[in-house]
Parts: C-alpha cells; sequence; structure tokens
C-alpha cells in the first residue's frame, strides 16, 4: 500500500493545479490549521476599525487592523494597513485603563517609526461622540514627520503592555468589546486627501481564521526597526 502524505499531496497540487487552484487549496489550509489552533488556544482577537470622522472615504475592505495576543502576563497589540490606498495610519489612541501599562514598541517595519507615549493627554479626532475625550486617552505617534513614519500599505507596528496585576487578558478583552476601553487610530493621506480617525470594531470568529492566516502566510515585509 502507498502511503501519501500530505506533503507529497499538497506538491501535487501544487506543480498540477492552476493558479486559483492553488489559491484555493491554500484557503482551506489555512481555515483547517485554524480550526485546530483554536481547539488548543483562542488567546487572540483580531479587530477591523469603523470610520467615526472625516466624511466618506473609499477604503478597500477591514483597510486597518488590530490584532491581541496574549503573551504570558502580556498583550501584544499589532496594528497593519491592509490598503494599497495612499493611505497612511500616523496616530493610534487608547483610553486611559487600570488594565494595562505600556510596555514598548515591540516591533515594526522598516521605514516606520513610532515612539511610546509622551504622557500628555491626546485626543482622537472626532471621538467625543464614542467616549473620547482630551483628558481620557493617550496616543503613540508615528515619529516626525508624520505621516511619513506611519503605516503604509502592508506596514505594521506591534506595541506590547503588561497586563496589570488585578487584570488577565480576557479582562482586556472584555473591556475592548464594551468598549471602556476604547482604541481608536487617526489616518491621513487617505484618497481626495482626507484624513479620518477610526475606531475598533469586534470581528467575527470566522474573521479570525483569516487572521490566523495572515500570520502564517503573511508575504515578507519590508523589514524592522527597533
Amino acid at each position: 500500500m502507498i502511503v501519501t502524505t500530505g506533503r507529497e499531496v499538497l506538491k501535487k497540487e501544487i506543480v498540477m493545479g492552476t493558479r486559483s487552484e492553488m489559491k484555493l487549496s491554500r484557503t482551506l489550509a489555512v481555515c483547517v490549521l485554524g480550526i485546530c489552533l483554536l481547539g488548543v488556544s483562542a488567546d487572540a482577537e483580531l479587530y477591523i476599525f469603523g470610520q467615526v470622522t472625516g466624511g466618506s472615504v473609499d477604503l478597500c475592505p477591514n483597510a486597518f487592523t488590530m490584532e491581541v495576543v496574549e503573551q504570558g502576563d502580556q498583550a501584544l497589540f499589532t496594528f497593519t494597513n491592509n490598503c494599497s490606498t495612499d493611505g497612511v495610519l500616523g496616530r493610534i489612541f487608547f483610553m486611559e485603563n487600570d488594565l494595562m501599562a505600556f510596555h514598548s514598541i515591540y516591533d515594526q517595519s522598516e521605514g516606520v517609526s513610532f515612539s511610546p507615549p509622551s504622557g500628555k493627554n491626546a485626543m482622537l479626532p472626532g471621538g467625543n461622540p464614542i467616549g473620547f475625550t482630551p483628558h481620557n486617552a493617550f496616543s503613540i505617534d508615528a515619529d516626525p514627520a508624520k505621516p511619513k513614519n506611519g503605516l503604509h500599505y502592508e506596514d505594521f507596528v506591534s506595541i506590547l503592555f503588561d497586563i496589570s496585576g488585578e487584570s488577565s487578558f480576557g479582562g482586556i478583552i472584555g473591556a475592548i468589546d464594551g468598549y471602556s476601553l476604547g482604541v481608536g487610530i487617526h489616518a491621513q493621506s487617505l484618497p481626495g486627501g482626507a484624513s479620518a480617525s477610526f475606531s475598533t470594531i469586534p470581528e467575527p470568529s470566522t474573521m479570525l481564521l483569516v487572521g490566523l492566516g495572515t500570520l502564517l502566510f503573511k508575504p515578507k515585509r519590508r523589514g524592522t526597526a527597533q
């Protein structure tokens, strides 16, 4: 009896399949692996951002995403620009909270440069109706001259937070979902020269599989800094 391994099957598909078939095989592999991973651990959440200011801006679907991953007693927030337009993400806002404390800029693409929060209060432009005020939030900004050093297409920045002793990773996720811990972003150089603010929207579990697939099969980025 001839035993065919999964690796051999995949090789055969790549050699014999068309480009569309290869993409389908890859998508199915991501979904299967994602389900397996979810069965072991689901300590990760993926969010998209909904526009809150700036009028109607023509962006690709899920232009900006935020992934939150548990790392022991820390939480890693990774922001990515998935859109091929000219939009640049230059500021990231967090509502003040007792759940976590800034630790470091953990990683970022080459050419991207974000700095730790200045300690000053910051206001998400147009964020007042969704709970942001000049006195309850801080920002992590791209270095001057922003938005040049912000997130362009396929760029990312990962920000590490220490989870407070009285809190937990689940508590942080619950606060984000319940919007007691608001997360917002401000993007510039959008189509038509516009700028706009966005806030988090929880993604359904099916999108988490896509997020896991993005991690597993992500195209090579331009590099990292810091």
